[in-house]
């Protein structure tokens, strides 16, 4: 068997795969290329930069909680708010970033990167192409567990495992800004839960379930002490998997095992894994699918994938 995957989904972490096997052929469901991926989009360091050649800049974050009128330190109460708000249904698990608000060394892509990432790779790409995942051929799948999984018929349809909540991306361009801020806000009544400016590019990630409205603009533009005619819209995008709920870990390792050991598929980046990671994880998870390659038996999978 040919030890080239093929790679399943030409999103930002199928297109990173693409520059770790250089010969890898791309499967892509979308009829055409296209930037899903709008929301804040920052990197702890420069493993992405070195793996595609693209050039990132090192910068110093700064980050405040936005409630009540004015900043607060983080808590309980307002990380469970937070929680909630972006998980929607209720839902209170997982640890959020809301706890983070320490100034932080962060790496910056471009804001092209996913049409550089392309432009590399993009002769290899097939466009509107849905994976056989039944093929047994060797797979590293971008693609969503609970999609692959229901496909094989791991799980059942009605299985209630997987809990996501998609969002709305609101990007603005702020002339003659070039800052690096994230706000949290996690009070309810405000549909926005994250804003940041990147450079001059203002980032307001709100809830599926309503729009951009007057009072979330209000608190954005209080709490970076902005005047509303300062920005200017640039695009509004909906991301269908934008929050995912931790499932239990250990039922989590043995879905992928099984994918990997039964179906020969190798599953890279958030959703294909069904954890909350950066895309700086993705470079340290093709190093482990590519120990796994390696390995001779279902324990040296199990090793080298931990």
């Amino acid at each position: 068997m040919s030890s080239v995957p093929t790679i399943i989904g030409a999103g930002l972490a199928g297109l990173i795969a693409a520059h770790a096997w250089p010969q890898a052929p791309l499967v892509e469901a979308s009829p055409q290329p296209r930037a899903a991926h709008r929301a804040l989009l920052r990197f702890r360091s420069d493993a992405v930069s070195r793996l595609t050649g693209i050039e990132f800049r090192k910068v110093m974050v700064r980050k405040g909680i936005w409630a009540e009128g004015r900043f607060q330190e983080p808590n309980i109460r307002w990380a469970n708010l937070y929680a909630q708000k972006v998980l929607g249904h209720g839902q209170l698990n997982g640890e959020r970033s809301i706890w983070k608000t320490e100034p932080v060394e962060r790496f910056v892509a471009p804001d092209t990167l996913y049409e550089q990432l392309l432009e590399s790779v993009n002769d290899r790409v097939t466009w509107n192409q849905g994976a056989d995942f039944c093929r047994h051929d060797l797979l590293v799948s971008t693609a969503p567990m609970p999609v692959v999984l229901k496909t094989l018929k791991v799980v059942k349809d009605d299985t209630p495992l997987f809990s996501r909540s998609g969002i709305k991306v609101y990007r603005f361009r702020i002339p003659g800004a070039d800052v690096f801020q994230t706000v949290y806000f996690p009070e309810r009544h405000l549909q926005v839960y994250r804003a940041s400016i990147t450079g001059d590019t203002l980032i307001v990630e709100a809830t599926a379930n309503a729009d951009y409205d007057v009072a979330s603009e209000g608190a954005v533009n209080n709490a970076f002490g902005l005047h509303w005619e300062q920005a200017e819209m640039i695009e509004q995008v909906d991301q269908k998997y934008g929050k995912i709920a931790p499932i239990d870990e250990a039922l989590r390792k043995q879905l992928l095992f099984k994918l990997t050991h039964d179906h020969n598929i190798y599953s890279l980046g958030r959703f294909a894994t069904w954890r909350n990671i950066l895309l700086d994880d993705v470079v340290d998870d093709i190093a482990a699918i590519k120990r796994m390659l390696k390995a001779n038996s279902a324990y040296d999978i199990r090793k080298a994938a931990s």
